[in-house]
């Protein structure tokens, strides 16, 4: 005996006994549906983060070399080799349909042919080649809507993240008031069964005493059966909440769960204190969620969709224009027989000589296939998908403000019901037993009134885990909503 008490004293030592509190900081130091939320949040800057990227300046360069053998088709035509070609430029896309790439290159080659010699010409150029949309993207508008909606999606997305971290505290919190829930009806299932074995037993005793009969004996014995049955499936219930409950807070696992001190009739006074709160907003509280928050930026990013999907089966036309300044270094000696140059030499030539140039060109693209059914497709499709998600989104808020005082009123009626069920059940109970103990009533009839007791008790417990589950169906939608209850 002494061993088994050390048993259990040590194995209790060694439980990990939770709270409220200590579950939910527990669950958000490391959960992988946490990790979830946040990659997808990443997700989306980094989707935001690279659309704004592509207006950043990018800085190039390069370097060319070629040296040859080959000999002039014509021998009075040249052989350049070596050649060295340096190149270095800007490139910038603009948010107003235009794009920039200014550039300075030089080109050093030698060479010669039957009767000249080329040492080191120098060609330097400076280019600024500008493109311009004057259609689909004319002073930007797409690209406006593009980069928009890259900027309203990832808001939407911190609101999202935000909304879906308060949902993953408010499962846990679930899960846990389930497992109280759980744990008051063990509570009331092992008292009664410890009086159905009681009653049993007394039946046995009286059976040798040839006061009870062998029905009498059987009918107690299946009451103890039916109650340890119903107690077995409770702690199968309790075993799958520990499931669930690992599946949130993985450093849960392996470790021996216990509940710790837990008052349920304080916790349903601060449920009813947050009713009252509740009560006092006539209409929708828009101020204590944020799903309003995303329903307008919803709006926002449709517009700016319809604008790009129309644009799909569009005429496309570009422009680009080009300015070039360019300096050659060139220098014959007096034969004409040796050309030389250098690099300072280009930039004298450039400064002293007019050798600039001008260069567009205008592109026309003009859609032939079936890219009209197409954009109609898309468009439709973009319509349905976000009206259907800003609607539900507005329906759910007004729809939840509005039933949750209703909804909570009819179940504090039904629990008020049940405990004045319970009450006159037990009365009626312990005027039962005197019967029964006067031989006035069967043993039926006695174990009929013992069970409706106690499925009058279980449900009180059901009703308040579904007022606790209610109101977190609540604050899952008005996450801000200033009361006690909502941690």
């Amino acid at each position: 005996m002494k061993y088994i008490l050390t048993l259990l004293i040590v194995t209790q030592a060694l439980a990990l006994e939770i709270t409220e509190k200590s579950l939910i900081e527990l669950a958000k130091k490391e959960s992988p549906k946490l990790d979830e939320i946040k990659s997808r949040l990443l997700g989306a800057e980094s989707t935001y983060k690279e659309a704004d990227d592509s207006l950043s300046a990018n800085a190039y360069g390069g370097y060319d070399h070629t040296t040859t053998n080959e000999k002039a088709i014509v021998p009075f035509f040249p052989v350049y080799s070596p050649i060295n070609r340096y190149q270095i430029g800007l490139k910038k896309n603009f948010r107003y349909g235009l794009s920039a790439d200014i550039s300075a290159s030089v080109d050093q080659r030698s060479g010669a042919n039957n009767n000249t010699e080329f040492k080191d010409i120098h060609t330097t150029i400076y280019d600024l080649t500008l493109n311009f949309d004057l259609w689909q993207d004319l002073f930007g508008k797409l690209t406006r809507a593009k980069l928009d909606n890259a900027k309203l999606s990832y808001q939407s997305s911190k609101l999202q993240s935000k909304i879906e971290e308060k949902s993953f505290v408010l499962a846990v919190r679930r899960l846990y008031w389930n497992l109280v829930g759980n744990n008051e009806k063990i509570r009331i299932s092992k008292d009664l069964l410890k009086q159905a074995e009681k009653q049993a037993a007394d039946a046995r005793r009286r059976k040798r005493n040839s006061i009870a009969d062998a029905g009498e004996v059987a009918r107690y014995e299946s009451q103890v059966a039916s109650r340890k049955g119903s107690l077995l499936l409770l702690e199968y219930q309790r075993e799958q909440f520990y499931k669930a409950l690992t599946d949130l807070v993985p450093a849960l696992v392996g470790e021996e769960i216990v509940l710790g001190k837990y008052s349920v009739d304080e916790s349903i006074f601060d449920v009813l204190a947050c009713t009252q709160v509740i009560a006092r907003e006539k209409s929708v509280p828009y101020k204590y969620t944020d799903y309003d928050e995303m329903t307008k930026l919803l709006k926002t990013i449709q517009r700016n969709q319809a604008k790009l999907d129309s644009s799909y089966d569009d005429i496309d036309v570009k422009l680009s224009t080009s300015f070039r300044q360019i300096g050659v270094a060139s220098e014959a000696n007096s034969d004409s027989t040796i050309y030389t140059g250098s690099y300072d030499e280009s930039l004298e030539d450039m400064a002293n000589n007019d050798r600039s140039a001008f260069q567009a060109g205008l592109m026309v693209t003009i859609p032939l296939g079936s890219q009209g059914k197409t954009a109609k497709v898309k468009e439709e499709y973009n319509k349905r998908r976000l009206d259907a998600n800003i609607k539900s989104t507005d329906n759910n808020i007004i729809n939840t403000h509005n039933q949750i005082a209703r909804q909570i009123s009819i179940l504090q009626e039904v629990i008020k019901t049940q405990r004045l069920n319970s009450d006159k059940l037990n009365i009626r109970l312990k005027d039962m037993r005197k019967k029964f103990a006067q031989a006035r009533i069967s043993v039926t009839s006695l174990i009929q009134d013992q069970d409706a007791l106690l499925n009058s008790d279980l449900s009180i417990i059901d009703t308040q885990l579904e007022i606790l589950n209610t109101l977190l169906d609540y604050f899952t939608i008005f996450t801000d909503t200033p009361c006690g209850f909502n941690r």
